[in-house]
């Protein structure tokens, strides 16, 4: 079918024709001459096959009654039957034997690349160390006996044979035979050498094949092979030549077929049939070409003439496969097409070859890719191709279909696209007259299309118990679970609602950065104790691997295996991963997604598995605890890199998670490290951390089971329970309270536990801080948001964190305090008996330091998390504690003097800008030092050392203002102000002059000295004016406020004098501002000299107001508790010369009494209400606040006009006009009016008439703009006083008429004081006219006088100015 001629006979090369034949069996050689026989490299006990033993489980009937489950089979036609599918790796039946391949690294030598519940990939150790190298650049291709387990690989010159399987055999030698071959080519761009081995006899013959030339070489063994004698190497071997080979054509694929001999496939798609013995078994080379005698037409496998034809046969031939056998010497051969077209031969030793029947399949396999899939509906845009086929074996026979010659076969095919292709694993059933389609396992774990320029093609592995299907691609291997599926009822259940798993299937990548490549594969003969498929790969650069799916395991599903699931890609990632030298790539596939939520849940429980040692790869007992928390730690590590690298980003708090378990196993190694030591140096003694560990209650840790052997409390702390390190580090200090409290007294033991208590602590913390901050970045978290390990901000959706949890704080501070005073207690240990250690000491005290600054890391992070807090408690709870941290934190700085650590102290205040400290760290230092100096007695050195110490301190004063700046600048005046020292404060250089303007400005309580510093030191005299009046608001005293007042308006002058006025209105305000206040400040000073004389009898100033009170409260206040106390106080207030406030100052002008002991000479009395009117017209509340002034406004003049008897003097009967007039003159009413017209004041300040005064004051919310700030219970007594003026005010306008005396009061005060001014008036003319008279006269006289001496006299004085109001205005 394939060539025209018939038979083509290669003569056997270099044979002497008169020789006589010799047998190719090593025993009839060895019976001649022994002695001449050369010694080989490899026995026959070699090459002894395995035993035959029963298998069972095995590949699953694609016949009618048990299909093939989980794949989709097409309906139809042509007998096509949906089957049940598998759903995992069902290798064998449960039972006790060994998985040798599930075991790690083993005795034998070979490296474990990836393992999971399905698979297992090792690298086996025998390959040629040049062959593993992924920078070995020379070609060569690979071969594999699996039967005898050899490996080949090829070269154009050579070829290296070794065994790549442990033998059992102690005579087995692993050397690697090297063989010359013959004939090679001189072009390197010439395809490989084909060559493989022959099972015929006990010895392995060897096959090599030019696929150029067509020169073929055959040698009965390989020791004859390997011989390095070329002369007998080529006498041993049986040449030949293959003839009738056309131009460019090659040979592709050389194919045993047992007995019957090879199978030549040709780069034109010509086979050809190749026997190497002849029929009475002597060496002989025949190639004979296939053809089909007109059995067939057309088609691939056409004769010479279809060849020249043009049909387009090159490299259209897919696979050859060799089939079952009738006879010894017969073969059934299956060759299959990329078109899709099989041809079943029946090929015979004695070269009568036959076409058995052709079938094309290629429709019925796209019919059965198609449906179902959308992808595959277009098949325009894709193109269809047979890649490889294998038959199904059943046990040591393939599965052979009746007496008709039909085979079950499982074949690969793809539809490639323009990215990606579609490849499916298809169970076919052909016979002579049928073909069926029984199931379809389409692979949605791989699409990537081949490459164009590869010369490998991807090849079916299907090992016994053929329940798992290997597809090797060039870089890949994808493995496919054919395994049936139990029958039960779910399911059947699950088969009928189409909810049954799909079969397992995974993808091995090989890593993308190495030039590896597969060169040869082969499915592996089962082993006696492993029933298993597995696969032998040859990898160009690596070596040879095993792939092997593993058995089930009791506590695995069948759902669970057959899932590829993501935390199974992690975990191979994470522990095989990181090897060096790994041929695998765990980066993932892109055709295997998981969602993120699978990704995030998978990485939290492998962090958790790791951190208790439940996972499968962390061993739980190593000799090395630091060798088994190493491991853990890398792990974590590698977990981090991986998710980072090639999963989507978790959730922030997954991040953290992660974060926070890799920071617990790196502070539980160092804390392990420090007790190892501690073990070392105790001699047998107990540790703190034994004893911490051992009063930890049970439900914080995991027990010890004496009966399981497990005694060491402590390593099965580390192993089980570091995730729970957070409760070790307080415990560190309440353990040393608990072993004090039984009865632990001795000095050494007490200060040996405290420092190792330090340990724990600084080695768990220290550790952890700094671990996070170096390694937040590989977390996706951003270091920069921390400080020494602690976040500053983004803590909404984070719990709290395990170095702050709510008792770690306070209790590291406790050790921080006891450790420092035992150190100072015995620091002048000699370590005689029953004292403590003197290193131990110097350690505690060294160890300090440091102890202070993981103290406030943890106090740092814990209040600023609390504060991030939604809680409004907790955010309490944070400020509260942040106040508290301060304090301590100072505390803790300043008292490290005390271990003569001032140096390490003002490092820390330096590096938490606590500036306080700092101040204060000097400053001690600085005294100390200089008191030092004082002394009697020092040496030159230690003189010199302290005079050093004192330069350097005030180096350091003076770095700091240009290094910390205003910061180190507050602290340092402050600490000035609060020792008194002011003088100090403003003469502290012109270089640093502008930090204390700005310290002074900074604070409104430091007006008083910023006033002087403006004058003095900056001539801002408006900046000066600004502070006194900040100064001013907050004095108290009288004579103080005065002095404050008068200096700030003369500032102000100066300040438009020399320019410094910002806006003249402003500044124009201000002063008029200054004014009323002044003026306030007189109303107060002439109440205090009316009250005087009452106070001139007084022993001191309560006494002083006692009797004040007695004389202004006796009468109007008397009745109304609230308001008599309020005037109390102002009394005292103003007893002790101190300034009221405006309504103080009303309320008492108002509500007090006459004093009645003296006389009023000033008239007092009879204008006090107009005062408390002028001072509420001071305060600006008729514009700021109008409802307050309204409210004062009305209390003012309901109280003046309650003052008098209205009813009395309603009663007019039998008196005279006069005395009328004299009564109404002489109330409160007529001499506020009075002197409001003397000045015109009621030209700005309406006269309200008595009935609008009812209900001022008389309820709480009418009291709300004078008392804001004070609380309803407290403004109810002030409401019911007020309600009682009220009262009196309504009796005064029923029973005295009240409303209609007002106006005529109003009328009467106003024509007295028109009357007096026309009085005054006439006077002053008079007295004007007499004084011009005399001053004219007296003027010329002066003027005369001062001409005759020629002097020049001032001209007569302005009159003083007075503002509206009649006051006097002040400049």
């Amino acid at each position: 079918m394939f060539s025209p001629e018939a038979s083509i006979h290669a003569s056997i090369a270099a044979r002497n024709p008169r020789r006589r034949q010799r047998t190719g069996s090593d025993a009839s050689v060895a019976q001649r001459n022994p002695k001449k026989l050369k010694r080989s490299g490899l026995t026959q006990e070699t090459f002894i096959a395995p035993p035959q033993w029963k298998k069972e489980n095995g590949y699953a009937n694609y016949g009618n009654s048990h299909p093939l489950a989980n794949g989709h089979a097409t309906t139809g036609k042509d007998h096509r039957d949906v089957t049940a599918g598998a759903t995992n790796l069902s290798i064998r039946k449960k039972g006790p034997k060994v998985d040798r391949a599930a075991r790690g690294n083993k005795a034998d030598g070979s490296i474990v690349l990836t393992k999971n519940h399905n698979y297992v990939v090792t690298q086996l150790p025998t390959t040629p160390d040049h062959l593993c190298d992924y920078k070995y650049a020379a070609p060569w291709r690979g071969e594999i006996s699996h039967d005898r387990g050899y490996a080949i690989a090829i070269t154009h010159t050579q070829a290296i044979v070794w065994r790549y399987a442990q033998s059992t055999s102690p005579s087995d030698s692993s050397k690697p035979l090297a063989i010359e071959l013959p004939h090679p080519s001189n072009n390197s761009r010439h395809p490989l050498p084909l060559c493989t081995l022959t099972t015929v006899t006990t010895e392995p013959g060897f096959l090599v094949v030019m696929p150029t030339s067509g020169k073929i070489t055959y040698w009965q063994s390989i020791s004859s092979a390997a011989n390095e004698d070329p002369i007998r190497q080529k006498q041993q071997g049986t040449h030949g030549t293959i003839v009738g080979m056309m131009s460019g054509e090659v040979v592709t694929q050389v194919t045993n077929a047992g007995l019957a001999g090879f199978i030549l496939t040709f780069s034109t798609g010509r086979v050809a049939h190749l026997t190497v013995k002849d029929s009475r078994d002597r060496p002989l080379i025949n190639v004979q070409y296939l053809r089909s005698n007109g059995t067939s037409t057309g088609g691939l496998f056409g004769g010479l003439k279809n060849v020249f034809g043009g049909a387009g046969w090159r490299r259209d031939v897919a696979a050859v496969r060799a089939a079952g056998s009738r006879q010894k010497t017969q073969r059934d051969i299956v060759i299959a097409t990329t078109k899709g077209v099989f041809q079943i031969w029946d090929l015979n030793f004695d070269r009568t070859d036959s076409l058995s029947y052709e079938i094309d399949a290629k429709e019925d396999l796209l019919q059965s890719l198609t449906e179902g899939s959308d992808v595959f509906n277009d098949q325009n845009d894709h193109h269809f191709e047979l890649l490889d086929f294998t038959l199904i074996p059943t046990g040591k026979e393939v599965a052979k279909v009746g007496h008709a010659g039909g085979y079950k076969l499982l074949v690969l095919t793809a539809l490639s696209g323009k990215s990606s292709s579609r490849y499916a694993l298809t169970g076919l059933t052909i016979t002579n007259s049928s073909l069926k389609v029984d199931v379809v396992h389409p692979i949605s774990c791989y699409t990537t299309p081949r490459p164009a320029e590869s010369a490998w093609r991807p090849q079916i592995q299907l090992p016994e118990p053929a329940q798992t299907a290997f597809i090797v691609f060039e870089k890949s291997v994808v493995l496919l679970s054919l395994s049936k599926v139990e029958d039960s009822p779910d399911s059947q259940l699950r088969t009928e609602a189409h909810t049954l798993p799909e079969p397992f299937q995974d993808t091995i990548d090989f890593r993308k950065d190495r030039t590896v490549r597969v060169v040869g594969c082969s499915a592996e003969t089962s082993e006696r104790d492993r029933v298993h498929s597995a696969c032998v790969l040859m990898v160009h650069g690596f070596g040879v691997v095993r792939v092997a799916a593993l058995p089930e395991k009791d506590n695995i599903s069948a759902s669970e295996r057959a899932r590829v699931t993501a935390k199974t890609k992690i975990e191979q990632a994470v522990f095989y991963g990181s090897m060096q030298q790994n041929l695998l790539d765990f980066s993932g596939r892109p055709e295997i997604k998981f969602l993120p939520e699978e990704v995030e849940s998978a990485a939290l429980e492998l962090s958790d598995e790791i951190m208790k040692s439940t996972s499968a790869y962390i061993p739980v007992i190593t000799p090395s605890m630091d060798h088994q928390l190493n491991i853990r730690s890398t792990a974590l590590a590698d977990l981090a890199r991986h998710l980072k690298q090639h999963c989507t980003p978790l959730s922030h708090l997954a991040r953290w998670k992660l974060l926070w378990n890799a920071e617990k196993m790196a502070a539980a190694r160092s804390v392990w490290n420090s007790y190892n030591s501690a073990v070392g140096k105790n001699e047998g003694q107990t540790t703190l951390l034994a004893e911490l560990l051992d009063m930890l209650h049970e439900d914080l840790k995991v027990e010890n089971r004496p009966e399981h052997g497990e005694t060491d409390v402590v390593r099965q702390w580390f192993t089980h329970d570091i995730w729970r390190i957070e409760w070790v580090i307080p415990w560190a200090q309440k353990a040393i309270e608990e072993l004090y409290s039984e009865g632990i007294q001795d000095a050494p033991m007490q200060t040996r536990l405290i420092s190792e208590a330090n340990d724990v602590q600084i080695s768990a913390l220290d550790t952890a801080f700094r671990f996070r901050e170096e390694n937040a970045a590989l977390y996706g978290l951003d270091h920069r948001q921390m400080t020494n390990g602690v976040l500053r901000s983004g803590f909404d959706d984070l719990p709290e964190f395990w170095t702050s949890t709510a008792g770690i704080p306070d209790r590291v501070k406790l050790l921080v305090d006891l450790s420092r005073e035992m150190a100072i207690r015995h620091e002048n240990t000699t370590g005689e008996a029953g004292e403590p250690d003197p290193q131990v000491i110097l350690k505690m005290a060294a160890d300090n330091p440091r102890q202070i600054q993981l103290c406030c890391q943890t106090y740092m992070e814990r209040f600023q998390w609390l504060e991030a807090q939604s809680n409004p408690q907790k955010k309490a709870e944070g400020e509260f504690l942040e106040a508290a941290y301060l304090q301590i934190r100072r505390d803790l700085f300043v008292k490290l003097i005390g271990l003569n650590q001032a140096d390490d102290g003002i490092m820390l205040a330096e590096k938490y800008h606590d500036m306080g400290a700092l101040v204060e760290l000097l400053v001690l230092n600085t005294t100390e030092t200089s008191e030092r100096l004082k002394e009697d007695g020092l040496s030159e050195e230690e003189e010199f050392e302290l005079v050093e110490r004192m330069k350097l301190n005030q180096e350091r004063t003076t770095s700091y203002f240009s290094r910390f700046g205003d910061d180190w600048a507050n602290a340092l005046f402050t600490q000035h102000i609060v020792g008194g020292q002011l003088a100090g404060l403003l003469d502290h250089g012109v270089e640093f002059q502008s930090f204390l303007t700005r310290f002074l400005r900074s604070n409104p309580s430091y007006a008083k000295i910023g006033w002087i510093n403006e004058i003095a030191a900056e001539s801002n005299y408006r900046a000066a004016a600004q502070d006194l009046n900040i100064a001013q608001k907050a004095e108290t005293d009288m004579w103080s406020k005065k002095i404050e007042l008068s200096i700030c308006k003369l500032a102000m002058l100066a300040a438009a004098e020399v320019g410094q006025a910002k806006d003249e209105d402003i500044d124009k305000g201000m002063v008029r501002k200054l004014d009323r206040r002044m003026s306030m400040m007189a109303v107060q000073e002439q109440l205090y000299t009316y009250l005087e004389p009452t106070l001139r009898t007084a022993l001191d100033e309560e006494a002083g107001a006692d009797l004040a009170a007695e004389q202004c409260c006796r009468s109007f206040v008397k009745s109304k508790p609230t308001l008599r106390k309020a005037v109390e106080s102002s009394l005292l207030m103003i007893v002790r010369r101190q300034v009221l406030d405006p309504e103080q100052l009303i309320d008492t002008l108002t509500l007090m009494d006459d004093v009645v002991t003296y006389s009023d000479s000033e008239g007092f009395t009879d204008k006090k209400f107009f005062l408390a009117l002028k001072v509420l017209k001071y305060t600006g509340f008729e514009k700021s606040e109008p409802d307050r002034y309204d409210l004062n406004e009305r209390l003012i003049w309901r109280r003046c006009m309650i003052q008098d008897d209205w009813e009395a003097i309603n009663r007019t009967e039998l008196k005279p006009d006069t005395e009328v007039e004299v009564d109404t003159g002489a109330t409160a009413l007529f001499k506020t009016l009075r002197e409001g017209f003397k000045t015109d004041f009621w030209d700005t300040c309406p006269i309200p008439g008595p009935s609008s005064l009812l209900g001022a004051g008389t309820t709480i919310p009418s009291l709300r703009p004078r008392y804001a700030h004070l609380p309803e219970a407290l403004l109810g007594p002030f409401a019911q006083d007020l309600e009682t003026e009220d009262v009196a005010l309504e009796h005064q306008l029923e029973k005295g008429r009240l409303e209609m005396w007002w106006e005529g009061v109003v009328a009467a005060a106003k024509r007295s004081v028109r009357t007096e001014a026309d009085e005054s008036g006439e006077n002053r003319r008079r007295r004007r006219i007499v004084e011009a008279g005399v001053a004219q006269s007296l003027g010329e006289r002066d003027w005369e006088a001062a001409e005759q001496v020629g002097g020049m006299m001032s001209p007569p004085p302005s009159p003083p100015m007075e503002d509206g109001d009649g006051d006097v205005v002040m400049g």
